[in-house]
């Protein structure tokens, strides 16, 4: 996604994590949380996710491997 950086544009990139458990009976509601970064370092994520437990559904992206 476009992030103004200085008088220019540069490429960011958007996090989205999403839960939603209704449909295996889950009794929270469905929740989407957003976070953006200026690269797509595994930091990113691992601080994003510090603590988090439980089910971890994700595309091929390497940095997730050590989640």
């Amino acid at each position: 996604m476009p992030w103004l950086a200085k008088g220019r544009t540069v490429t960011a990139r958007l996090w989205t994590y999403v839960r939603d458990d209704r449909p295996f009976a889950g009794p929270a509601p469905a929740a989407a949380m957003f976070r953006y970064s200026r690269d797509r370092t595994v930091e990113h994520p691992n601080r994003h996710l510090a603590g988090y437990a439980g089910i971890l559904q994700a595309d091929a992206y390497a940095g997730f491997n050590a989640l």
